[in-house]
This record gives C-alpha cells, sequence and structure tokens, in this order.
C-alpha cells in the first residue's frame, strides 16, 4: 500500500490537524507516552519524533518530512476517529479481576455521587452503571472500563480511602521466605530475587509475603540496601515510550520501585520489569504502602 503523502512537513510549533495523528501514530510506535494528542507540535513531541529518526537511520532532525512519515507509517496503524478525539476507550487502569481495586473504584465512586452499592468488591451491574455514569459526567462515550483518562479524572475529585476504610484485616500470609540477615533489625521491605518473594520485616518478624517479579532478560534489578525516597500511589511510567501504570509505587533507588503489576497478575513470570520490583495483589499492594514512608529500608538480595 502506497504510503499516504504529508499535507505539509510538521516540524517544533506546527499548528495541525495532522499532528494529531503523528501523535496517534508514535504513541502506537511507543515513542510518545501520552493518552490525549491535540494539534500543538511541542517539544515532546518533536524528542519523540528525533528518537524515532536516530533509530530507524534516519537524520535526527526532529521534523517530520515524507521519508519520516513513511517509516512512522510501517511502525503504526490508522488512528480512528476516536483516538483522534481522545475519547477512545483504553485498557483497564488495574482490571477489574482484582477485588482490591474494585473496593476502591466503588469507594471513589461513591464519593461523587454515583455509586450507592456495597463497597464488596465485586463488579457487578450496579458498580458497572457508575463507571458508565462517570465517563458520561466527565463527557466521554459511556462504557463500563474504567481506562486511565477516566481513572485520572476519577482520581482528582475523590480522596483515595485508606486500607482500613476497605479492608476489616491485613492480607492473609501463607508464604515463607528465607530472610537477608541485613532484613533482621529495625522496619524494612526484604526482597529476594532468587526466592521470588517480598516480605514486610519488623525486628526480624515476617507480617506479610508475596510473589515478587523482577526484571526482564536485557535489564537488571537492582540489589543492595536502600532507602526509599518517593512513594505515589498513582504512578504511570513513561519512560519507555508508552504509559504503563505502576500503583502504590515505593521508590527506592532512582526509577527503580515496588509497584502492583497488572502484567504480572496477567502474564506471571512470562514477562517481566525494567528493573522494578513488582507485585501481582493490588490489596496487599496497597497495604504495604500504607506500611512504609519515606526513609524506610528495602533490602534487595539473591
Amino acid at each position: 500500500m502506497q504510503a499516504a503523502p504529508l499535507t505539509e512537513e510538521l516540524r517544533y510549533r506546527t499548528l495541525s490537524p495532522q499532528v494529531r495523528e503523528l501523535q496517534v501514530r508514535l504513541r502506537h510506535a511507543k515513542y510518545l507516552a501520552i493518552y490525549d494528542v491535540g494539534g500543538h507540535f511541542g517539544a515532546l513531541t518533536r524528542a519523540a519524533v528525533v528518537k524515532f529518526q536516530r533509530d530507524q537511520g534516519l537524520r535526527p532532525s526532529g521534523a517530520v518530512d515524507q521519508s519520516t512519515w513513511n517509516a512512522l507509517l510501517a511502525r503504526s496503524r490508522a488512528p480512528t476517529a476516536a483516538e483522534l478525539n481522545n475519547t477512545d476507550v483504553g485498557s483497564w487502569f488495574t482490571a477489574p479481576t482484582q477485588p482490591g481495586y474494585v473496593k476502591e473504584l466503588q469507594h471513589r465512586l461513591r464519593q461523587v455521587g454515583l455509586y450507592q452499592g456495597g463497597v464488596h468488591g465485586v463488579f457487578d451491574d450496579a458498580t458497572r452503571e457508575a463507571i458508565g455514569a462517570w465517563r458520561a459526567r466527565i463527557g466521554l462515550p459511556v462504557s463500563e472500563v474504567m481506562d486511565e483518562r477516566t481513572w485520572a479524572q476519577l482520581i482528582r475529585r475523590t480522596r483515595n480511602p485508606s486500607y482500613a476504610a476497605l479492608f476489616d484485616a491485613p492480607p492473609a500470609s501463607t508464604l515463607a521466605q528465607e530472610l537477608d540477615p541485613r532484613c533482621m533489625t529495625g522496619k524494612v521491605v526484604c526482597i529476594s530475587k532468587r526466592q521470588r518473594k517480598m516480605s514486610y520485616v519488623v525486628d526480624g518478624k515476617a507480617f506479610f509475603t508475596r510473589e515478587a517479579r523482577f526484571a526482564m532478560p536485557g535489564w537488571d534489578s537492582p540489589e543492595g540496601d536502600f532507602r526509599i525516597w518517593y512513594m505515589n500511589s498513582d504512578t504511570v511510567s513513561t519512560i519507555f515510550g508508552e504509559r504503563v501504570p505502576m500503583p502504590y509505587a515505593i521508590f527506592y533507588q532512582g526509577n527503580v520501585a515496588i509497584h502492583y503489576s497488572q502484567d504480572f497478575a496477567d502474564k506471571s513470570y512470562e514477562s517481566g520489569s525494567h528493573g522494578c520490583s513488582q507485585l501481582r495483589d493490588y490489596q496487599g499492594a496497597k497495604w504495604l504502602y500504607e506500611q512504609v514512608k519515606v526513609g524506610d529500608r528495602v533490602v534487595v538480595y539473591q
């Protein structure tokens, strides 16, 4: 199929409807980690174009000429009207198969007055209807999907309920982990790559142990004795050209964090992270997040 020609060369500060298509296609190719596109060719778009050109062996001018456009067409698909108008239904922020997430969602939908059912963690008809009503309220097509665009609007207008507001007891823990000696004093999140486990430990006693997943081949999960330097419950990674939700992220070494991973929940150990230590239990991730604070220790070992 012959590539469609550009109507004009697209460059920094261009204002054109075709910039929307450019941004959608860059998003498809995993070079531009945004969910709303616009007609303005800004700095983020230029940086994405430069990276794409370098990867394709083209002159990294940051301007989209016909050769760059042709290369991008080959690595993307034609945008839908919904994508161009920022109304497409993306994937769930966290899947409704996670009862802990559904409980939090139900609580937040109650706060905006659209859900009157129980906070029970079951993705039922009342919850579906409340999601559809929320999407309609914020100007999106009615759907039962709480994608990132919809979720982002909801969390801005609600407070994050505490673990105790959703659950009567800490998450059950039946796994055992052989602890590193550095985990025997004080409060520490103890992570073993060999055992593929993570525990919350206080003075040598483990109160919580879960299966954990680490870096995929070609990447590395750093080992050592670290301190938590930042925490954010609604982190979305944009480092690798796409938007990847990292709920309840606990950062302990640069951009490396402990967090819930939907990919881990869906694919088990078939895939991996770019260095993070991942959990596949949303309830457990929420509980762990509330047990620690900035300055607490994280020990990662074999």
